[in-house]
């Protein structure tokens, strides 16, 4: 019988008399959605309510594997089998990756609501599973005749966003993102205010701000309620949207940021 969430399978395996015959699964599914929450494998990330939460590939792994069989009972050996693809792995480390699941969904192993234990048997997800059909959006860098801002003269700090294949210069001063045609970083989704936030940048400092959004903005995992300095690497997500802060300092100079 096909499934019908049509899942892309993960990579084949068998056991015989338990020797496993093919390596560790791949997680090749795509976004879907777990009762009220968003799950992101590819990001190995959950948007829950107002936050967004980053776990473990591992973590990741199982619980892609359940929704794959969602409302199946999958025994603890097939998920080894098909995360770990160790035939003599305890079954300890599955029910600590199960419990930091639960842990991160705000589930109760008693009265579940997303991961039920079958005594003896294994594991089944009871959450409702909804594959997200939209991709996420592309980046959109609207055209100009004329620059409104000037590109960092040479020698000094440099500032971008890279969101996907792009990379999206910053300049000096405000920086807006949202879905207005005037933005630096135009982003074309419902769950992006018009003027959604703006990172400011001075010298050799940038400085990213929340514009009263109704979805927010996430620095490191945390919703944003002032304006907090950015360091090279940091992830900020906008809606489902998640773009890399990239900051070129000049030779010499460190850069340390603020707490959220």
């Amino acid at each position: 019988m096909t499934n019908p969430l049509a899942f892309r399978r993960f990579r084949p395996y068998i056991v015989v008399q338990g020797i496993i015959t093919e390596g560790k699964a791949v997680v090749s599914i795509g976004d879907f959605r777990l009762g009220g929450c968003l799950v992101q494998p590819r990001l190995n990330r959950l948007v829950l309510g107002d936050g967004c939460v980053k776990i473990r590939p591992g973590l990741m792994d199982v619980l892609s594997f359940l929704a794959e069989h969602h409302g199946e009972v999958v025994s603890k050996d097939t998920i080894i089998a098909a995360v770990w693809a160790k035939p003599f792995l305890a079954e300890s480390v599955l029910s600590r990756s199960v419990a930091e699941l639960r842990r991160v969904l705000g589930d109760d192993a008693g009265r579940p609501r997303f991961i039920e234990t079958i005594t003896k048997r294994g594991y089944r997800l009871i959450a409702p599973v909804e594959l997200i059909g939209e991709p996420p959006s592309e980046p959109v860098v609207p055209e100009r005749s004329e620059p409104t801002q000037k590109p960092p003269p040479m020698g000094t700090h440099a500032c971008s966003v890279v969101w996907g294949e792009r990379e999206i210069p910053l300049g000096e001063g405000e920086n807006v993102i949202g879905r207005t045609n005037d933005a630096v970083l135009r982003i074309s989704s419902t769950r992006v205010s018009r003027r959604h936030a703006r990172i400011v940048v001075t010298g050799g400092r940038a400085v990213l701000e929340d514009l009263g959004s109704k979805n927010g903005t996430y620095l490191r995992g945390q919703r944003v309620h002032r304006s907090v300095e950015l360091a090279d690497g940091d992830e900020i997500c906008f809606g489902r949207d998640v773009v890399v802060f990239r900051f070129c300092y000049p030779a010499g100079t460190t850069m340390t940021a603020e707490p959220l």
